[in-house]
């Protein structure tokens, strides 16, 4: 999730030769989709830039730090669960550190997808990185977890199905299912595919670069609809209100939609909204703390748009700083606390504002930071967090040794970093160089269907003037 150029060029004027950003990585401007090539938004120069930050080996080392710090500190409260019962009550009580590790998640995410997206400029391409950053881990994963419930030492949900649930499971969107999860951290993942989907329309739109607005308007949605439509409801069609919301689900899509994109994209667009907002309406949280997440996600992008001289500097203090009184005053009126199954305790609604807002300023401190060096610690953190994060739901299903306590509690953290390390070595590292072999073919691919034929203009010349239009 990160991105970087050391040097810090005048944001008004451009660089002669600019690096680019893909998902990970610094590449050189020369190694762009060719303009021949079919773009499904207008042109723009999102991502091409990046101004301020500190990198190494082609990686931001603040955004590194940043998954760093959040993969750990959700590594550590989950095993620390199981060790001492009482740190999950002490956690519902004062402050969560697996939930402010999330957060710090999606606002990452939000700060680097958008760059990933408008580099490409070619929506395939960005899916085909997506596909292969995420789904070899999680799918191997997963399938551990399962040959797990084989075991005496794994058991799965009592509900649970196993051919119907594991292929549930497959789709990192199970947590808008109703039905159990396999692995208990994956809900993260549902709603950062739901994010990447909803860029997706975005950017067919041409709206990818509204990213203030939006996350004000879902802060301010969260704030006046907050608990309005009950959870699960697609899958309640018995709920008084399940025919109007259905009905207007459709309406809003085909609204948006349907005026502005044709052909194959209307058709693409019209399925993935419509996909988006009934995810969300089958949410299996409360409307307002879906939405507050989905916000804070953009907010990652407002700052990211400031970052690459979009917005101005006023811009981005202001949305950040609307989200977090936002989020204060929407946990103050909403949040209702019940008590946990398993400690009896019950969160009280500054402990989750709490939580938020120190995400929020972690974040922004490192933000401001950016421009300097970060231990190396982290940063190797940051490198293999996505593998810490799946893995440590992975060790917490499997018996463990009879240690002291402290001594167990370092021995499960040293076992998960080092197996995190191998599976981002064997596993994450070969996923990606994947992807990018099949990006390699995909862009051969379309350079063959731009070649001219006999007779015919140039393709390049027929790709930049549409280019040219669309700006």
């Amino acid at each position: 999730m990160t991105r970087a150029d050391a040097s810090r060029p005048d944001r008004s004027t451009a660089p002669a030769r600019r690096t680019v950003v893909t998902g990970n990585h610094v590449v050189e401007a020369s190694e762009r989709i060719d303009d021949a090539m079919p773009n499904p938004a207008p042109a723009t120069r999102a991502g091409e830039s990046v101004r301020g930050a500190r990198a190494r080996n082609g990686r931001l080392e603040f955004l590194d730090s940043l998954r760093g710090i959040a993969a750990l500190v959700v590594a550590l409260q989950h095993l620390g669960e199981v060790i001492w019962p009482g740190l999950l009550a002490w956690s519902h009580l004062w402050w969560r550190p697996g939930e402010f590790g999330v957060i710090v998640f999606f606002i990452c995410s939000g700060f680097i997808i958008p760059a990933s997206m408008e580099r490409r400029g070619d929506l395939v391409e960005f899916w085909i990185g997506r596909v292969f950053r995420l789904f070899p881990l999680y799918l191997s994963v997963l399938a551990v977890a399962l040959i797990g419930f084989a075991t005496p030492w794994a058991a799965p949900d009592p509900n649970y199905h196993p051919v119907v649930d594991s292929l549930i499971n497959t789709t990192m969107l199970q947590v808008f299912s109703s039905r159990p999860l396999v692995l208990g951290a994956s809900w993260t993942l549902g709603y950062e595919m739901v994010f990447y989907l909803t860029l997706t329309v975005l950017f067919m739109l041409g709206w990818h670069r509204r990213s203030a607005g939006i996350a004000t308007g879902l802060l301010i949605a969260a704030m006046i609809l907050g608990t309005v439509l009950p959870t699960y409801l697609v899958f309640h069609p018995h709920q008084p209100m399940w025919v109007p919301v259905m009905l207007g689900i459709v309406a809003m899509a085909v609204a948006v939609v349907v005026p502005r994109l044709s052909g194959i994209q209307r058709m693409f667009g019209l399925t993935i909204s419509l996909g988006v907002l009934l995810l969300v309406a089958n949410r299996p949280h409360d409307l307002w703390f879906s939405l507050i997440l989905l916000a804070s996600m953009f907010v990652g992008t407002v700052l990211y748009r400031y970052d690459v001289g979009q917005y101005a500097g006023r811009t981005a203090a202001l949305v950040f700083a609307f989200a977090v009184v936002g989020i204060i005053v929407i946990e103050r009126f909403y949040h209702v606390g019940a008590p946990d199954p398993t400690t009896g305790v019950i969160p009280r609604w500054w402990t989750e504002a709490g939580t938020f807002v120190s995400a929020y300023l972690v974040f922004g401190a490192l933000f401001l930071l950016r421009r300097y060096a970060f231990p190396r610690v982290l940063v190797f953190l940051g490198t293999i967090s996505y593998s810490v994060y799946l893995v440590h739901a992975l060790v917490l299903l499997f018996p463990r040794p009879s240690l002291p306590s402290f001594v167990l509690y370092a021995f499960l953290l040293t076992v998960t970093i080092a197996i995190a390390s191998l599976t981002y070595r064997l596993i994450e590292k070969p996923g990606q160089m994947a992807g990018r072999r099949v990006i390699a073919r995909y862009r051969d691919y379309l350079a063959k269907r731009a070649r001219p034929a006999d007779g015919d203009p140039p393709a390049v010349a027929r790709g930049t003037e549409s280019v040219a239009q669309a700006r």
